[in-house]
């Protein structure tokens, strides 16, 4: 993946986690590229829905299924934070074979379940994606320590 894409695909995984904080959510965001066009997004909609299944990863997986009937070969998965073990696990099965993450600093998720599933993946250790997280748990304690796999 050029890194042009992949900053493109970063910054509309970030809107969608900026967007689920003004909601009132957590900060995680995701988007599916594929041939550097952003083909689906997704937020955190845990706390909006009372759904702990609702993460970010997941919400765009389901809206790419929707739109094309399964992920299109060649999809590239990014990620705000490491996905988590159910997330990694949606991407394995819906085939996903590489994944960006913005940042591991907070969360590393189930990077290395993804690595021996045989998925590649870039981590990037975005500076807007750790402060986005830092600032959250610093002003969300309460829901950091209920929602967040970390």
């Amino acid at each position: 993946m050029q890194p042009e894409p992949a900053t493109s695909a970063l910054a509309a995984a970030v809107r969608e986690a900026e967007e689920g904080v003004e909601e009132g959510g957590m900060p995680f965001g995701a988007a599916i590229v594929l041939d550097g066009e952003v083909i689906a997004r997704g937020r955190n909609r845990q706390v909006q829905r009372g759904d702990h299944l609702a993460h970010a990863e997941t919400e765009a997986i389901r809206e790419c299924i929707e739109r094309y009937g399964t992920v299109p070969a060649g999809a590239v998965l990014v990620a705000t934070e490491g996905p988590c073990a159910m997330c990694a696990g949606a991407a394995v099965i819906t085939g996903i074979r590489s994944v960006v993450v913005g940042e591991v600093h907070h969360f590393a998720g189930a990077v290395d379940l993804l690595r021996a599933e045989g998925v590649g993946v870039q981590i990037l250790e975005d500076p807007i994606c750790i402060d986005l997280v830092t600032r959250f748990r610093a002003e969300h304690a309460d829901l950091w320590q209920r929602y967040s796999a970390g």
